[in-house]
């Protein structure tokens, strides 16, 4: 900041005397300090101006005023200097991309595969185990210049090898859901642990409908373990609500057992609808060139299993050396819960695909629990209080009874008299259930109880 000189203001109406200019011809020069004055405007910084009526102006300065805005001042040049300025670069990742493996700048060997060929650099194929290997050993091809690659996997395509060769030169890689199963199939030759990583996450994230059978057969053959578990657990959880004729085509014999014989497939209805998707699937697996909608399918399948059923009279569909393949799937039913109700036991007759001995052992045990449950002494709930030595003080029982329950729906078995009652109470119930032969799961994930 320049020096600081005072001036004093002359009251309006005086003029100051002109000085001579050394010079210039004795012309005379106002100053502008004179001439600012001389119309009442001031230098002081922060001054306030009082306008009088002769137009003459004075000022009222404060002593502080410029030092307080020279303290302003620094202080905003201060904090200037203290933030940041973002400008972006172009980094070194970019430009290690474009300019080693898209260019191929300063390359010491070719890789050659499916045709194509991939101008590239030792330093970075040694991040990959499979090339690492070749490298640091006494194989012939640690000495050569050009290496031709043998793909044996189908799964890899000339794409696939771009990607995977592309990571070795980037920070990140973008993976479409499509392209994915190829990648994971040119990690897995190359031994890319990151790519291989990358590929598992991003099939967890989109496992739908559409992908979750090729990524349970892909994690299965390339050992992601992780994402063929959630691919199951996801097709327990949906089959039954998100059923399609793609899906239906694409479940394996060996998949549709695990889900049909797991506790933990959710059944939003009844046992009938378990019966009547594998009824569909089977028709799919037997006749994969069908093409109809989902709405169509269960009219084909019951024509195109009514006609069978006329070649082959007398014969359930699962004895057949067509239908054997599909009878431990459909082990797995419980058809205790079908043919409890009768109009889905006229359809397990009519279809005549289970043959009559799982139905002829499923009634007997069906009937005999019924004999029991009327003429034993089972007595349904009953409920005991004692006292501190053991002795009974008061015994109620229920009887057998049948309840019909509606979903969310409460019944009244007993009433009782608190008065009457000391705690704790002991209470035993008796609840007819049919238990499967040589079968430890029991239950799956109903939404009706009575499943």
């Amino acid at each position: 900041m320049g020096a600081l000189s005072s001036r004093v203001l002359r009251p309006a109406g005086r003029t100051e005397q002109p000085e001579p200019t050394p010079g210039a011809g004795g012309a005379t020069r106002r100053s502008d300090a004179g001439e600012d004055a001389a119309h009442g405007f001031c230098y002081c910084p922060g001054g306030r101006k009082r306008k009088r009526s002769s137009g003459a102006s004075f000022c009222y300065c404060h002593p502080d005023s410029e030092t307080d805005e020279d303290e302003d001042e620094g202080d905003e040049q201060q904090r200037l200097l203290n933030t940041p300025r973002r400008k972006k670069l172009k980094s070194t990742s970019k430009y290690i991309y474009q300019t080693l493996f898209l260019n191929g700048e300063n390359s010491d060997i070719k890789i050659c595969a499916l045709g194509e060929e991939w101008s590239l650099h030792k330093i970075y194929l040694c991040q990959s185990g499979y090339f690492s290997s070749m490298f640091s050993g006494s194989w012939k091809e640690s000495s050569m210049n050009i290496i031709e690659l043998e793909i044996p996997d189908q799964n890899i395509d000339i794409e696939a090898l771009q990607v995977a060769f592309g990571s070795l030169y980037r920070d990140d890689v973008l993976i479409k859901p499509s392209r994915v199963v190829a990648i994971l199939a040119a990690a897995c030759m190359l031994q890319l642990d990151g790519l291989i990583q990358q590929c598992g996450e991003t099939m967890k994230e989109t496992i739908n409908v559409k992908t979750v059978c090729g990524y349970y057969t892909s994690a299965g053959t390339y050992g992601l373990d992780s994402v063929k578990k959630k691919c199951l657990e996801w097709l327990l959880n949906n089959l039954m609500t998100h059923q399609s004729v793609e899906l239906f085509k694409e479940l394996s014999i060996n998949v549709m057992k695990q889900l049909i014989g797991s506790s933990n497939l959710f059944v939003m209805q009844v046992e009938m609808d378990v019966y009547t998707a594998l009824k569909k699937w089977m028709f799919l697996q037997l006749v994969p060139s069908w093409n109809g909608s989902l709405k169509q399918l269960l009219t084909e399948t019951d024509v195109w299993f009514s006609k069978w059923k006329k070649d082959f009279e007398g014969t359930t569909f699962l004895e057949t050396e067509q239908g054997k393949p599909f009878a431990p799937v459909f082990r797995h039913l419980r058809l205790q819960y079908i043919i409890s109700d009768l109009a889905s036991a006229r359809i397990i007759e009519q279809d005549s695909l289970v043959p009559s001995e799982w139905l002829s052992l499923v009634y007997k045990q069906q009937w005999l629990a019924m004999l029991r449950a009327e003429q034993d002494n089972e007595v349904g709930l009953r409920l005991a209080s004692f006292d501190s030595s053991g002795k009974l003080i008061c015994s109620r029982a229920t009887g057998y009874q049948i309840l019909t329950l509606e979903k969310d729906q409460e019944q009244v078995v007993m009433n009782l008299d608190s008065r009457l009652l000391i705690f704790p109470l002991y209470i035993c119930c008796n609840f007819l259930y049919i238990s499967p032969e040589k079968r430890t799961e029991s239950n799956r994930h109903p939404e009706n109880p009575g499943h």
